[in-house]
């Protein structure tokens, strides 16, 4: 319905005229407004670059609060990535132009707008054009358009017109005014042409929320300067838009209480903080200046090397499209992403591929992990497991359906699996929990204490319905997880007084990042989260004779003690097991572990393996208790003792125990572990 047919609808209602509309729609506007401001306010003309996250609502709430005429600007098309926070994305609109889209919504709501459209966006040859007889700016262009947002705010103040932009950060809201006579853009973020791009970016964003509340609580690991990318939630975009909407009635109608630039403002309802102040010199004084530094090489620094490195995602076959190579690479590069005991990467594959279908075999690599705790190649056999889930997930996303054998076989025992993939078609939907097979990672820091929500916990249990035999017992209360958190430092105090364990873990620590960087395996160590003095620790001992030295006057607890204290700081704690104790039992624990880790990460929480207690207690049970010392035997003895009254429901005896694991809501981590390339693991079968 174009505005000629709405006009035409509203006889049916009784009103003949621009008039009788005007004062029946903004009725409810007087008592805050006044008739005679109302009225002003429609005579004014509004500029607003960008009809996405914020402009769109800008216009709307602009239009029910009784503006009319615009100046609207913006060359882009709708897709579904905008359906969380644009206002004119619907599924209707996918492939439409947003400005022609946001035109109609405004027009639906006020079929007596004018408005101007710049259907090639806001361009330096239109930004004159654009600003001509306007009254006042919402910026409404997207966050990484630095220069042309740069350009339209010194032009603004050129032309003498008010700009307000307002930012939604995170679940937050910042906002500036600038006004003619006042601080300029470049003064206020101390930006130069000549800059980089990225250094451009965050001047504007520190300069936008001097006190960034959002910090706190955002996965900065998500925050991509490079690529211009970051998160964002249309709650912010409404809050931006309340915010915006409201300085320009202030302004339009002459009010009190605007406060420029130097000033500015953020209230973020997440944190309910509001945050106000003023910023003299702008990003040129030295506390903004320390911010920038920090922000910068702490923060982001950390953030860029906590971010996953994802593979190119193939495009999905469908119809009658053949399988290509690229597929199969994708879903063994995921395979690799797998977990593995101290990142020794213990496998490897091969692949055959025809039109319609192609196979993919696992093999356990049993050279790579000899280790005290890899008894029987257990560990490795689950690690296993993990990576055929990857295959069994990131198929999915490539449009293939997957049928697994375990041990096919049996005169090859290093072949644990062989995956069948064939052409899907176009119904079958990719796994909820394909991007997590990327973003997944160890955790090592501490993790709030608040409760792990039950719906997640039933969401977790889910997830293994349809594994063979697998199990998941979670543990929540503060009580039985303060009785882990002592089980797991007795258990703990053996991986440092057991000779045989605490070299091979030392022998997996990547001390320099150049070892990290050329072996693409093991632990960087960094990624210990040891802290400064727990690193020079793990230097000072990475000999057997000086470790033993400092077991012998009780130095060594300090490792356990940190392995408690990772229990005590989290929302729960959980054992996974398997209904038998054969290898295949394990690829299926293994499938399992992966679903819930990754299940985990699609939830927003962390997580840590604590893998010694059922490692010990597998050796325990196949090898005897003579594997251990006298001493380490008295210790296991309370923890078995302990760990069964913890998980009633678990057959020790019978079932195979696959993992504990600590979780919980917390910061992201700060330094990911390498993947040797994929090609390393290739072999023929």
């Amino acid at each position: 319905m174009n505005a000629e047919e709405m006009k035409h609808k509203l006889k049916d209602f009784g009103i003949l005229s621009e008039e009788d509309y005007f004062t029946q729609a903004f009725a409810r506007n007087i008592g805050l407004l006044s008739a005679g401001e109302q009225k002003h306010l429609s005579r004014s003309k509004v500029a607003i670059p960008g009809m996405g996250g914020v402009g769109g609502v800008h216009l709307i709430n602009l239009v029910r609060t009784g503006f009319r005429v615009f100046n609207l600007a913006d060359f882009d098309h709708f897709e579904p990535v905008n359906i969380n926070r644009q206002s004119g994305a619907r599924v209707s609109s996918f492939g439409r132009p947003k400005l022609e889209v946001m035109m109609e919504e405004a027009l639906s709501i006020n079929p007596y707008l004018e408005i101007s459209p710049f259907s090639s966006g806001l361009t330096r040859e239109n930004v004159r054009e654009f600003l001509q007889d306007v009254d006042v700016v919402l910026d409404g262009l997207d966050f990484f358009q630095f220069e042309i947002r740069r350009l339209l705010f010194n032009t603004a103040r050129d032309m003498g017109v008010p700009v307000i932009t307002a930012g939604p950060l995170g679940y937050s809201s910042a906002l500036l005014v600038f006004m003619p006579q006042g601080m300029g853009f470049d003064a206020y973020f101390d930006v130069a042409k000549e800059m980089p791009e990225e250094e451009k970016y965050l001047c504007f964003a520190m300069g936008l929320a001097p006190s960034p509340t959002h910090i706190s609580y955002m996965d900065l690991g998500r925050v991509d300067l490079k690529s211009g990318k970051g998160p964002s939630l249309g709650i912010a975009c409404q809050l931006c838009s309340a915010l915006a909407v409201t300085e320009a009635v202030r302004i339009v109608l002459g009010k009190p209480g605007l406060k420029p630039v130097p000033d500015y403002f953020q209230f973020d309802p997440y944190l309910k903080a509001f945050r106000k102040g003023r910023l003299r010199a702008g990003n040129r004084s030295i506390r903004q200046k320390l911010k920038l530094w920090y922000v910068k090489n702490m923060l982001l620094a950390s953030a860029a090397k906590s971010r996953p490195a994802v593979s190119q995602k193939p495009p999905r076959v469908v119809d009658d499209m053949p399988l290509e190579d690229r597929h199969i690479e994708y879903v063994i590069r995921s395979a690799v992403q797998a977990p593995s005991g101290d990142n020794a990467q213990p496998w490897k594959f091969s692949s055959s591929l025809e039109a319609d279908k192609a196979s993919i075999s696992v093999f356990l690599d049993s050279s790579v992990d000899n280790s005290f705790f890899n008894v029987r190649q257990v560990a490795s056999i689950i690690s296993c497991g993990a990576a055929i889930e990857n295959i069994c997930i990131s198929s999915s996303e490539a449009g293939l359906k997957h049928e697994v054998e375990y041990y096919p076989d049996q005169e090859k025992d290093s072949l644990v699996s062989r995956i069948s993939l064939r052409r899907a078609g176009k119904d079958l939907p990719a796994d909820p929990l394909a991007s997590a097979v990327w973003s997944r990672c160890t955790n090592r820091r501490p993790f709030s204490k608040h409760p792990v929500p039950e719906w997640v916990q039933e969401d977790l249990l889910a997830r293994i319905n349809d594994i063979q035999g697998a199990g998941l017992d979670l543990l929540t209360s503060r009580a039985g997880i303060r009785k882990m958190a002592r089980l797991v430092y007795l258990a703990d105090r053996i991986r440092t007084e057991h000779r045989a364990l605490h070299e091979h873990f030392s022998s997996m620590i990547r001390f320099s990042q150049n070892d990290a960087t050329d072996k693409r395996d093991g632990l960087p160590l960094k990624n210990l989260e040891a802290g400064v003095a727990g690193e020079v620790f793990l230097r000072l001992t990475k000999p057997w004779p000086v470790m033993n030295v400092v077991n012998k006057i009780g130095m060594g607890r300090m490792v356990a003690m940190h392995s408690a204290q990772g229990i005590l700081s989290s929302g729960l704690v959980g054992l996974v097991s398997v209904s038998g104790m054969g290898q295949k039992d394990f690829l299926l624990g293994g499938r399992a572990l992966q679903r819930i880790w990754l299940a985990l990460d699609y939830n927003g929480l962390q997580m840590q393996p604590m893998t010694a207690i059922t490692l010990f207690w597998l050796r325990w049970l196949w090898e005897g208790e003579d594997s251990f010392s006298l001493k380490h035997r008295k210790l296991l003895k309370k923890v078995w003792a302990g760990f069964e009254k913890l998980f009633p429901e678990v057959d020790f005896q019978g079932q195979g125990l696959v993992m504990l694991f600590r979780a919980g809501y917390g910061p992201g981590i700060r330094h990911r572990t390498l993947r040797k390339d994929m090609y390393t693991f290739m072999v023929d079968d």
